[in-house]
């Protein structure tokens, strides 16, 4: 895909915020977003590799030959711990094939621009490589945990919100986003999409479409 990190990470939000519709698919796709997992990490990922420790929230991934402890963000860490309770400590969380992984992602990604694990995890290297200063990517494996915890925290949206609809002004562009570049101008479909009230996206809306109209210049 040859877009640019600004599509990429719209991209990202919209696939992000759509999945919120279904708490397993949710999970599965913020747990990608915020550490890259490959499938035989997402594969191997069980209730006892969720932890939290001083605030700091985490989760360890494994693969033949390797694990490494990665950071993830709070609303990652509760949407794991949700859909995993009932679940014995060695259980895996996710019992599925490539396929269906594949699958979930595609489900909520936009119309014409499909995204796979495979293409999700690029997508995700892309943002963070830009923000490296032209180190290789590589050197993210040679940081200790606690840098990795601030690297991300400082240039992962995710870590950051950005990708969530907590605050007013990430949600207002979000929506704009879906008017301008998907044609999603209903309030309905925009609610359907989002999970967010009509009412707090015709405010939204409004509120902005009146101070920008006090920024225009006078006659």
């Amino acid at each position: 895909m040859s877009h640019n990190l600004v599509e990429i990470e719209e991209d990202l939000q919209y696939i992000a915020v759509a999945s919120k519709r279904s708490d397993f698919d949710h999970a599965l796709i913020r747990l990608v977003l915020s550490t890259l997992a490959d499938e035989e990490e997402i594969l191997n990922l069980t209730r006892r590799d969720l932890a939290i420790s001083g605030g700091t929230f985490s989760v360890y991934l494994r693969r033949a030959g390797r694990s490494r402890k990665a950071p993830i963000d709070e609303r990652t860490y509760l949407s794991l711990k949700k859909i995993s309770e009932g679940l014995s400590g060695r259980e895996r969380i996710f019992k599925l094939s490539r396929s269906e992984i594949d699958d979930i992602i595609a489900r909520h990604s936009p119309e014409g621009r499909i995204y796979n694990l495979t293409g999700l995890r690029k997508a995700v290297k892309r943002i963070l490589e830009d923000n490296l200063l032209g180190r290789s990517f590589d050197e993210l494996d040679d940081m200790g945990f606690e840098e990795l915890c601030d690297f991300m925290g400082e240039f992962h949206p995710m870590f950051s919100g950005m990708w969530d609809l907590d605050d007013d002004d990430v949600a207002y562009e979000y929506f704009m986003m879906l008017s301008e570049r998907h044609g999603i101008s209903e309030v309905s479909e925009m609610s359907e999409l989002s999970g967010e009230s009509e009412e707090r996206i015709e405010r939204l809306m409004g509120r902005k479409w009146y101070l920008n109209y006090l920024d225009l210049p006078s006659e």
